[in-house]
C-alpha cells in the first residue's frame, strides 16, 4: 500500500505572543512563508543504569525519558512590513512614532519579552505542528550581492502538541510586503568613524544568551533565561583598504549604520536601518591568494555607553505604513 507524500511547498509558520508562558495562544496575528524550518520536539531518551541484562543476548534492559527539548531554526525573507514581530521579540524593546511613514524603532530590552506560540504548517501535508514557550535565542540579518536580504533565527521552546489537521489554519498574503534587496543599499554603504565603506555582503547578528532552565519536577525548560552577556555584531566584507586597516589598530570607536530603502517617497517609501553603538572592529583580515581583488572581512562589536536607545548597544530602525511594531504587513 503506497504511503503518504508530504512536500515542502506552501509551508509558513504562524505566530502569536503568549500571555502566561508556555500556555498556547492560538490566535495567530502574524503569518510568514518560510525558507526553511528544522524546529522539532524531541525526547532525551536514557538506557537504564544498573548492569542487569536479557538473558545471554547483553542488552540493557529499559530505559528512561531524561528531558523534553524543543529546538531549531528558521529563515525568513527580509520584508519591509512584516518583520516587526521577531524584531521585537529578538531585540526586546520597541516604538513607534507617526508619519508618512510610520518609524518602527526597534532597541535592546529584556528578554525574552514573552512566550511565543509558533505553529509550523508543513506543506502539502495539510497538517501543522503547535510549539508552546518559543524564544528567540539569536537572529541573523545577512545579505549579499545579487540576493535580497533575510533573516535566520535560532529558537529555543518549551514543549510543542501532537501534529494535527489543519482546515482552520491558513496563509493569506498580507496587504503589502516589500521585499528588501541587495540593491537597496544606499549610497553611503556603511557609515562608520566618517568612513563610507561600500560592501560585497552584510551580516548583522543579536545573540541573546538565552538558556533552558531545567529543573526537578519537569522534563520540560521553565521560561528560559538571558544566561551570559549578549551580543551584536555586523560581520562585513569589502574591497580591502588602509583607512579601515588604520581604525583597526588604532581602536577607533564610532557609531555605525547600514541603511536599505526603496527608493520610493510618501506612504511607498519603505526603510531598514541597521545600528550599533560606539561601534569597534573585532576582528580585521584581508589574506591574498590570488592576482584580482583583494577584499577584507571585518566584524564590528557594539557597546553600550548608556541606558536608553541606541546607547544601550543596538537598534534597528523600519519605515512602512504597518500601525504598530509587533503587526504584519
Amino acid at each position: 500500500m503506497a504511503t503518504s507524500s508530504y512536500f515542502g511547498r506552501n509551508s509558513f509558520v504562524a505566530v502569536a505572543a503568549e500571555s502566561t508562558y508556555g500556555t498556547a495562544n492560538e490566535t495567530y496575528d502574524v503569518k510568514r512563508p518560510i525558507v526553511s524550518c528544522s524546529m522539532l520536539r524531541t525526547l532525551e531518551k536514557v538506557p537504564r543504569p544498573n548492569l542487569t541484562v536479557a538473558g545471554v543476548n547483553g542488552l540493557r534492559k529499559g530505559h528512561y525519558i531524561a528531558k523534553e527539548t524543543v529546538t531549531g531554526s528558521l529563515e525568513l525573507e527580509c520584508t519591509y512590513d512584516n518583520l516587526g514581530y521577531f524584531m521585537h521579540h529578538l531585540l526586546g524593546a520597541s516604538a513607534t512614532s507617526g508619519g508618512t511613514p510610520n518609524t518602527h524603532t526597534y532597541t535592546l530590552g529584556d528578554v525574552p519579552v514573552a512566550g511565543t506560540t509558533m505553529a509550523l504548517q508543513r506543506g502539502t501535508g495539510d497538517n501543522y505542528e503547535v510549539f508552546e514557550g518559543v524564544v528567540l535565542n539569536s537572529g541573523t540579518f545577512s545579505c549579499a550581492a545579487g540576493e535580497l536580504m533575510s533573516l535566520s533565527l535560532d529558537l529555543i521552546g518549551e514543549t510543542g502538541q501532537t501534529r494535527k489537521a489543519s482546515p482552520s489554519l491558513s496563509y493569506a498574503d498580507p496587504t503589502n510586503e516589500n521585499l528588501v534587496l541587495h540593491n537597496h543599499l544606499t549610497s553611503h554603504g556603511l557609515a562608520w568613524n566618517s568612513q563610507n565603506i561600500d560592501l560585497i555582503d552584510f551580516e548583522f547578528k543579536i545573540e541573546n544568551a538565552i538558556a533552558e532552565r531545567m529543573r526537578l519536577g519537569s522534563r520540560v525548560t521553565k521560561q528560559p533565561v538571558v544566561s551570559d552577556y549578549r551580543s551584536v555584531t555586523c560581520t562585513v566584507s569589502f574591497e580591502t583598504d588602509d583607512a579601515t586597516y588604520a581604525s583597526f589598530i588604532s581602536d577607533a570607536q564610532a557609531d555605525l549604520e547600514v541603511v536599505f530603502d526603496n527608493g520610493l517617497s510618501g506612504a511607498s517609501k519603505r526603510q531598514i536601518s541597521f545600528n550599533l553603538n560606539a561601534a569597534y572592529i573585532e576582528s580585521y583580515t584581508d589574506e591574498i591568494s590570488e592576482t584580482g581583488l583583494v577584499t577584507a572581512s571585518v566584524t564590528f562589536r557594539g557597546e553600550a555607553d548608556g541606558s536608553s536607545a541606541l546607547a544601550l548597544g543596538a537598534s534597528i530602525s523600519v519605515q512602512n505604513v504597518v500601525s504598530t511594531p509587533v503587526a504584519n504587513g
